[in-house]
């Protein structure tokens, strides 16, 4: 509620002391209780709530219509002479997808940061406390937010592929090609030139609806052909030792935006000792070359910027299987791996200083450990879960770091009757705090801002259960 650049509403306080000239300052207007708050009144603000937070709230609604046809067609041959065996699949595939999406009107309003939070109209006061003014309508400190907010993405996709899986003796070797063409279209509704004016009567400084659809359209349409091919092999060293290979090439469409490059290289060994144990240890890199997507503009929301970077990542993968009695297992899984990003640009401009950074969401560490006791005569089973994701960046930039965490979960299963199954879960035992990304508003080089940052959190402590009658 202090005019100037720090302020999220500062355009609206610019405009307030235009408007109401013999205002002082500004302050907050509770709309359910009607309790007033000045700016100057720094105790009362900071004891707000017990956190002294307001924010600015997108009201946002997001009207997706999807519709789906796919077909898909082909035929197998095998051959088992005992010695050698091969299976050939060839086939035809096509999908035909759209979506349409209406996120128009999109506003934002004043809130305080509780569950069921009040709603605060911003008012311009005098040296008394006293309203001369009020900025906001109900709460509404813009409209309009997003830009028209009308688009509609067309793909119609004709595949052909083919699969082959061989063997001689232990030796095991398999691959596969798909050649896809894809027509996309992408269709953007265009924003007035001229903002609406709001309707008469209706209160506060914000006089324009802001940015709105003007029922015309601007048409992209692209044509994809590219292949995807993997080939891969597995030799059986001994009946418990096998070692494995695999590369693959694949690619995203991502309708009418640059496709997705995607490269997997893996190799690993698995180890089988029985009901025992089981195992395996894979080392591999992926590289994706076009990875696309957009985000607002911290500057002004209504404007959607483009970034697109190649990523590689290199790490290894455990799996591990332990049952030393036949009522108790533990499983292992965990993932080292050091992703980075390359040749970064935003709006089609490079960006200096972001190769070598770590892709925002994207943990070095992450492992799940899971114990598991069957229940005897066959009545079910009981299992606990830690998960644990290690430290994330909010930004391609690396300016922020979230947290790492781990979260404790626990469940049974009640086989009640042959045909009958109860199951019980609790996730987030605990109630661990831990925060998935940082504030998508704030763009590629987030920072903290006067001891504060937003970011969303996991889900807090939930129960649940199922019953499943098998008929």
């Amino acid at each position: 509620m202090t005019p100037g650049a720090s302020s999220p509403i500062n355009d609206l306080l610019t405009a307030g002391q235009a408007a109401f000239p013999t205002a002082t300052h500004f302050g907050i207007k509770d709309l359910r209780t009607g309790v007033l708050i000045g700016s100057d009144q720094a105790a009362t603000l900071n004891a707000l709530n017990g956190n002294g937070f307001l924010q600015r709230t997108t009201l946002n609604h997001d009207y997706i219509d999807g519709r789906d046809f796919g077909l898909n067609i082909g035929g197998r041959w095998d051959v088992d002479t005992g010695r050698f065996k091969n299976s050939l699949t060839v086939g035809v595939m096509y999908y035909n997808v759209k979506r349409e999406q209406d996120q128009s009107a999109t506003a934002s309003v004043v809130n305080d940061v509780k569950t069921n939070s009040d709603i605060y109209d911003v008012v311009a006061l005098n040296a008394a406390n006293a309203v001369v003014g009020t900025l906001s309508d109900n709460g509404l400190v813009s409209y309009g937010d997003w830009g028209a907010g009308i688009r509609i993405r067309k793909d119609s996709a004709v595949s052909l592929y083919a699969n082959d899986e061989l063997s001689f003796g232990d030796l095991h070797i398999d691959g596969g090609i798909r050649w896809e063409n894809d027509d996309a279209t992408a269709i953007d509704g265009n924003a007035a030139m001229v903002n609406q004016q709001v309707q008469p009567g209706v209160v506060g400084v914000v006089r324009t609806v802001g940015s709105t659809f003007d029922g015309t359209y601007t048409t992209l349409n692209r044509t994809h052909a590219k292949a995807a091919y993997t080939v891969g092999a597995n030799y059986l060293i001994t009946p418990r030792f096998a070692l494995y290979a695999r590369y693959a090439k694949g690619f995203q469409t991502n309708t009418t935006d640059p496709i997705t490059t995607i490269e997997l290289y893996e190799a690993g060994v698995r180890y089988n000792y029985g009901r025992l144990f089981s195992g395996s240890a894979t080392v591999f890199r992926t590289n994706f070359k076009n990875q696309n997507y957009n985000f607002a503009d911290p500057t002004n929301p209504t404007v959607q910027s483009n970034i697109n970077a190649d990523l590689t990542t290199k790490g290894i993968e455990l799996d591990a299987s332990i049952r030393p009695v036949a009522w108790f297992s533990l499983d292992l899984q965990g993932v080292l791996q050091e992703p980075k990003l390359v040749n970064l640009q935003i709006d089609g401009a490079d960006q200096a200083g972001f190769t070598g950074n770590r892709p925002e969401r994207t943990p070095a560490k992450l492992f799940t450990i899971t114990p598991t006791f069957k229940l005897p005569h066959g009545l079910g089973e009981v299992y606990g879960r830690y998960k644990y994701i290690g430290r994330i960046f909010a930004d391609a930039g690396n300016g922020v770091a979230l947290p790492s965490y781990g979260v404790t979960s626990a469940g049974i299963t009640f086989n009640l009757t042959e045909r009958l199954q109860a199951t019980f879960n609790a996730d987030n035992i605990f109630n661990v705090i831990g925060l998935t990304e940082g504030n998508p508003r704030q763009g590629q080089t987030q920072a903290v801002t006067d001891g504060y940052f937003y970011a969303r959190g996991i889900v807090g402590t939930t129960y649940g259960g199922t019953i499943t009658m098998k008929f």
